[in-house]
């Protein structure tokens, strides 16, 4: 009798392993979906934002590519959907800009600091997309200056937008710790730009 059981045992855990490999390549699927669509309407979003916090133009794309591999092995973690993947992912974009400036900061690359790679030969007739360009590296050498976590601040109000409430969530501080990292960023960005 007990051999019996067993048997049929054996026969509905054969059957149900089946079902629930393709429940779950089906959740899978749908997750790749849900991941194809946050990547499209998202990346740029992070591009730019990977660059506000101190990316070199060299590296954007592959740090691009480091935020949405991060992202993608911890999509089934990503729970809180309510405010959207955007706080999500500048989460994962900010410790990524971070560990690339700790990168190059311990293993220079450029011997003068960049300054030879920015010397470029530019046409005369094009005087105002050169302003335009050295307002923003004189923008974003500002930027640079100013402490990661203040910028972040800085760029997701300024820049991006976002609401006090919103900074908060993402960056997982008080709406008072904002609203302090805004006022000190936006006096250290003025300075900057004096100075610079």
């Amino acid at each position: 009798m007990t051999g019996s059981f067993e048997a049929q045992k054996n026969i509905e855990m054969s059957t149900r392993l089946p079902m629930q490999s393709d429940a779950h390549r089906l959740h899978q699927s749908e997750m790749d979906l849900d991941f194809r669509a946050i990547y499209e309407l998202e990346a740029d979003f992070v591009c730019r934002n990977l660059r506000r916090l101190g990316v070199p133009d060299a590296d954007v794309e592959d740090k691009l590519q480091e935020v949405f591999v991060i992202a993608h092995r911890r999509f089934a973690d990503y729970v809180d959907r309510s405010y959207g993947p955007r706080a999500w992912l500048f989460q994962i974009a900010l410790r990524v800009a971070a560990d690339a400036r700790r990168h190059r900061r311990r293993h220079p690359e450029d011997a003068d600091g960049g300054a030879a790679a920015a010397l470029e030969t530019i046409a005369p007739d094009q005087t105002g997309a050169l302003s335009r360009r050295e307002r923003l590296a004189r923008l974003d050498r500002a930027l640079a200056s100013i402490p990661l976590e203040k910028r972040a601040v800085l760029i997701l109000y300024e820049i991006e937008g976002q609401s006090a409430a919103d900074i908060a969530h993402t960056l997982g501080v008080s709406v008072n710790t904002v609203y302090f990292r805004l006022h000190s960023a936006r006096t250290e960005l003025d300075r900057a730009l004096k100075r610079i």
